[in-house]
């Protein structure tokens, strides 16, 4: 089940503007996200993945000088928001046959909801960008920390703006399931039996005062000095080094290099014939919708059609296992990523141990053919939250995982174009007996930002650039 917290943002989000806000997944992270804080961004590979965000637990001020607070912000609008749901679903069936017994029963089931708070924004102005980049200039030498993100690949950017609680928010969920039934049975002993039952969940979240809602962020570039986009350029990189085509120069001390997935984009390329002027000769790769989504995906898809049972449930179980471990799945991606940029893939243990040497080739190269694929596939899978990624790990322990794929396919086709917020229903028959609050697919929906009900899912695919499903 979706956390209070991320329901409650996702809610305040949606009312204001879902295209520019990123919403905070966590309540452990949200006074991470503060004005002038410094986040890293890994390069997309795919145009349908929204960009997630991770805090460095750096300030602008940790790599400019001279070393000085940082300038005051502006105290922006203030909002009062009340959100209040309440429902109950309700169902009754009775069985009777003429000298054979009777059988009834009934179930229902309600849910409640309520959080009501004030909020603000606080953000940098652009007059004080701009003086602060006359004013200071790059540290000297470079931050360790910087380092390891140029050498990772990864891109900078600063929190410019922040939605905030301006007191102490007190959020309370509510669920309750009921059920009864009967049955009579007539013969030479009249048989009968009467039972019931209810379940009642409350949960209560308070939400400190100062908490980060959501934020918005600009990159930063650094070259020779730092200038600040307050207008996003999805070409720009951080370190223009990188911008260049250059790779960056090792280091005892620094991460491994990154080829910023060249390796995995032209895979891809060569599937949707890219030309050197970046166009393409492939109709669906020019289609940012469902049938481009599914186009990208059925290409990636084709490398792991030949792989055999054995290898693909080792594949499954070991990534089962290191979805419930944030940092081995990261400790994979970058094995993997290492790997493809045609460095060597170290041995590991666990779990990713186990994934790695199933790609791995006698010589100690990666089997190209399938690490493309998993890797591809890995970075889909950090566009997710951490609680997420576990959900996803109960519905692979299930074994309903084609179901799953089934689910989110006529989701993601049905609720396309994605910019909107709309209702969409799937066949009964499809979703199975289990379908419900407690199954693993329905809790991996809410937490994907839909409000699945009894008969199928309610709720749009909205993201927060309109480029795609994200994440």
């Amino acid at each position: 089940m979706a956390s209070a917290f991320e329901k409650v943002v996702r809610s305040v989000v949606r009312e204001l503007d879902h295209k520019d806000l990123t919403p905070v997944d966590s309540l452990w992270s949200s006074t991470s996200f503060q004005p002038y804080s410094l986040l890293s961004r890994k390069p997309l590979s795919s145009r349908f993945w929204r960009p997630r965000y991770k805090c460095v637990n750096l300030s602008i001020r940790d790599i400019l000088e001279p070393d000085a607070p940082e300038p005051a912000l502006e105290c922006g609008r203030t909002f009062q928001f009340h959100d209040a749901m309440d429902g109950q679903l309700q169902g009754s069936v009775k069985l009777a046959a003429p000298g054979q017994g009777r059988l009834s029963g009934g179930a229902a089931v309600s849910g409640s909801s309520s959080a009501s708070m004030d909020l603000c924004t606080l953000r940098v102005t652009p007059n004080t960008w701009e003086a602060m980049h006359h004013e200071r200039r790059l540290r000297q030498p470079e931050p360790k920390t910087l380092q390891q993100l140029r050498s990772r690949g990864d891109d900078v950017f600063v929190v410019t703006e922040v939605l905030q609680t301006q007191k102490e928010v007190e959020v309370t969920r509510t669920h309750k399931q009921e059920g009864s039934g009967q049955f009579a049975l007539p013969g030479a002993f009249c048989l009968q039996g009467k039972g019931e039952g209810h379940l009642s969940q409350k949960k209560t979240v308070t939400i400190p005062s100062g908490s980060t809602l959501a934020f918005r962020a600009a990159q930063l570039v650094i070259g020779s000095d730092w200038d600040i986009l307050l207008f996003p350029d999805k070409k720009q990189r951080t370190f223009l080094s990188l911008q260049a085509g250059r790779r960056p120069s090792s280091s005892a001390d620094s991460h491994p290099h990154s080829c910023f997935s060249l390796a995995s984009i032209r895979a891809l390329s060569d599937y949707f014939h890219f030309q050197p002027d970046g166009s393409t000769e492939h109709w669906l790769a020019t289609t940012d919708d469902y049938q481009g989504l599914r186009a990208e995906v059925k290409a990636w898809a084709m490398g792991l059609e030949g792989l055999s049972k054995g290898l693909c449930g080792q594949l499954l179980g070991g990534l089962g296992q290191v979805l419930r471990d944030e940092p081995a799945l990261q400790a994979l991606e970058d094995s993997l990523e290492q790997g493809l940029c045609g460095g060597p893939v170290e041995p590991r243990d666990g779990p990713v141990g186990a994934i790695l040497e199933s790609l791995v080739l006698p010589s100690g190269q990666l089997e190209t053919e399938l690490a493309g694929p998993v890797f591809y596939l890995l970075q889909a899978l950090a566009m997710l939250s951490e609680a997420q990624h576990v959900l996803l790990a109960e519905v692979l322990e299930t074994g309903a995982l084609s179901g799953t794929f089934w689910l989110v396919e006529s989701l993601v086709e049905q609720s396309s174009p994605w910019q909107e917020h709309r209702a969409v229903s799937l066949p009964p028959e499809r979703l199975g007996d289990s379908w419900g609050s407690e199954a693993p697919g329905w809790a991996l929906l809410e937490a994907c930002g839909l409000e699945p009900q009894g008969s199928g899912a309610q709720g749009g695919m909205p993201t927060q650039d309109g480029e795609g499903p994200g994440g």
